[in-house]
């Protein structure tokens, strides 16, 4: 039996792989494969890809003796190859991405294995999550998404859910491999290419923690990832034959101007949909508190001040200038 909110439904207890690749993850590992060991769903297969670490982050784990762990080496050829070799390695029916240093929630596997399996024609479902933010939980976002949702976003190139969450369904998916020579953007392709053939869903809860580095966030240089996602974005235009304009790429950042929100991959709009979340919840104080923990990660920058004006704004207003705003979209593309 697995509990899911208010109902209880029985399964088959298929077979869930769990696909965690690791380069240098230090004691973080450790808390990231308990978080999976641990979930109240048993019957995992994780297999762990050891991208070439050079780091002692084995040495954390060295004593965790479960049958259903399996650590695979190769060596450094980044995320993407890491992640092929899991699938290639993988016999489960469904299988979840879990990055090593994040936390998932001990339900995360039987809420997500229950969406798929109440829906048979999805391939993939993502869940809410939060920040980890200096070992700190901050900013939930758990708002769900249907089908027709998750349409419209990979329509417009936007990825449904945050690809770390995510759990496939092996049998849609298994000819699709992650492109290698996309390494840093390889999730955003990976989930484009799934939901241009599949529908896809968003779970309205927060079941995963994503762990943001913030002493790597303030020295990045982003220029790599942005000419990655120029790349991913002009492969999504040949496999749609659409006209490609290069004045619709995503910008290069400009040298000795790199703001702060190309540096953290803009996290103030993560910041700003928890803002919403919550106050549609009733959860107006807990607004607040993440509208003025994005503030501190750059109070001199006003841009980080957009939360605190949709936590204190007309929520009313809000909603509908958004949904305006939408609305003009759909229009300006047809859909």
């Amino acid at each position: 039996m697995i509990q899911s909110g208010d109902s209880t439904f029985m399964i088959d207890k298929p077979l869930v792989t769990v696909v965690v690749c690791v380069f240098n993850a230090g004691h973080y590992l450790r808390e990231a494969l308990l978080s999976v060991l641990n979930q109240s769903y048993a019957n995992l297969e994780i297999i762990v890809v050891d991208d070439g670490s050079t780091d002692d982050c084995f040495s954390h784990v060295a004593d965790l003796h479960d049958p259903r762990l399996e650590i695979l080496r190769q060596e450094n050829r980044g995320k993407p190859a890491a992640l092929n070799a899991a699938l290639r390695r993988m016999t489960g029916a469904y299988y979840a991405v879990h990055d090593a240093d994040d936390i998932s929630h001990p339900d995360r596997i039987a809420h997500q294995l229950d969406c798929l399996v109440r829906n048979p024609l999805v391939a993939g479902v993502f869940c809410g999550f939060d920040l980890i933010l200096r070992d700190r939980k901050v900013a939930p976002v758990f708002s769900a998404k249907d089908v027709d949702r998750c349409t419209w976003d990979i329509a417009r190139m936007h990825m449904p859910g945050h690809d770390p969450t995510a759990m496939y369904r092996a049998s849609a998916v298994r000819g699709i491999q992650y492109d290698e020579s996309l390494p840093i953007v390889e999730g955003y392709d990976y989930v484009l290419r799934v939901g241009e053939q599949f529908p896809l869903m968003v779970l309205g809860e927060c079941l995963y923690s994503y762990r943001v580095h913030w002493n790597t966030v303030t020295k990045r240089d982003p220029s790599h990832r942005c000419e990655m996602l120029r790349q991913a974005v002009a492969k999504v235009h040949a496999r749609r034959h659409i006209p490609l304009d290069p004045a619709n790429l995503p910008p290069m950042p400009e040298a000795r101007r790199v703001r702060n929100r190309l540096r953290d991959n803009d996290l103030v709009s993560h910041f700003m949909v928890s803002v919403l979340d919550l106050r549609h919840t009733g959860e107006w104080v807990r607004a607040i508190k993440v509208a003025f923990s994005c503030i501190a990660l750059h109070p001199e920058d006003p841009y980080y001040y957009k939360p605190l004006a949709y936590a204190l704004g007309p929520l009313g207003f809000i909603d509908t200038y958004r949904a305006n705003k939408e609305l003009a979209l759909r229009a300006q593309v047809g859909a």
